[in-house]
């Protein structure tokens, strides 16, 4: 709120629909000191207060309505539309208006770009041939964000785990001993034939341990340069190390650097995730994503690039 300078703050408590709530209230007084009536101020009071009911309530609060609409692009009319709403209801709601439960749950579920997609088609008649197309492009890039985000970065705790960067042939060494550790247990457990690590998908992994090393700690887990190649993102040293494999599998090394606790922690999720893919799949992951595509054939892939597409894709 505009600071005023005779702005004053109290506690009050007023019942919204059946519940009693307690909030700081806004008022202005003259140079007397008596209240005078400000229409703003009293706006704004009753977004505060009717933010606070919804959240009592698990209900969206009007930035959390906003945020979910921007996230497609549309105006406040057009959302309303593709959800199958009123054209009035969201601008109300994002400027404090109470939903019912029943539009908060359509909202809810327009927040998933999955559920967004079958609102859009099921509501496909409310809205013309040219958002239609600009939205369906959007809902599909949120979808393969989506689908791209695998590992749990809650799960980290900055403060907790100390971090350094490495040379990335011991980044490497360290993703070859972890993965072929859990293909190890995995062989015993369900008696199958190991199948250990390739130069391919050892690559892909090191690709995502640089990402969500830069989404965690905002730092690079290794400050070797990652090129566009025709099958995805590549570290020529690591290439250069282990080429001699072809296709072939392989094997860990007895002795491997230990790594700092924050970098081990994100291989060892890494290779949780997107280690369970195929390495095929891997690589149409990459070329699916904004690093690869935006660079050109054995050029580098810029790590700001990096940084930002994978902030949109565990930002959804």
């Amino acid at each position: 709120m505009e600071k005023m300078g005779n702005l004053r703050i109290r506690k009050a408590k007023v019942n919204v629909k059946g519940t009693l709530i307690e909030y700081d209230e806004y008022y202005l007084v003259d140079e007397m000191g008596e209240e005078i009536f400000d229409r703003n101020i009293e706006i704004e009071n009753d977004k505060q207060l009717y933010d606070i009911y919804k959240k009592q309530n698990n209900l969206l609060t009007n930035s959390e309505i906003k945020k979910i609409r921007q996230k497609y692009g549309l105006t406040q009319k057009e959302y309303a539309l593709v959800i199958g709403v009123g054209e009035v209801t969201v601008h109300r709601f994002e400027n404090g208006a109470i939903q019912t439960e029943a539009i908060d749950s359509i909202m809810k579920l327009s927040n998933d770009p999955d559920n967004m997609a079958f609102l859009l088609l099921q509501n496909r008649n409310n809205i013309d041939e040219s958002l239609y197309s600009l939205l369906l492009q959007r809902v599909s890039e949120l979808q393969t964000l989506k689908r791209h985000a695998l590992v749990d970065i809650d799960k980290f705790d900055g403060d907790t785990l100390d971090f350094k960067e490495e040379d990335v042939i011991d980044v490497a060494k360290n993703i070859i001993k972890i993965y072929n550790a859990k293909v190890d247990k995995l062989a015993r457990n369900y008696d199958i034939v190991p199948e250990y690590i390739t130069n391919l998908k050892l690559q892909k992994l090191l690709y995502f341990v640089q990402a969500i090393c830069l989404m965690v700690f905002g730092k690079k887990a290794f400050s070797e340069k990652i090129l566009a190649w025709s099958y995805g993102p590549v570290v020529n040293e690591v290439y250069q190390k282990y080429k001699q494999n072809h296709d072939g599998e392989i094997k860990s090394e007895i002795n491997v650097k230990k790594l700092s606790s924050g970098l081990n922690q994100i291989i060892l999720e890494v290779v949780n995730s997107y280690g369970s893919m195929e390495a095929g799949r891997l690589i149409d992951f990459t070329h699916e994503e904004d690093p690869w595509l935006k660079t050109k054939l054995n050029e580098e892939i810029d790590i700001d690039l990096i940084r930002k597409y994978f902030n949109k894709v565990y930002d959804n």
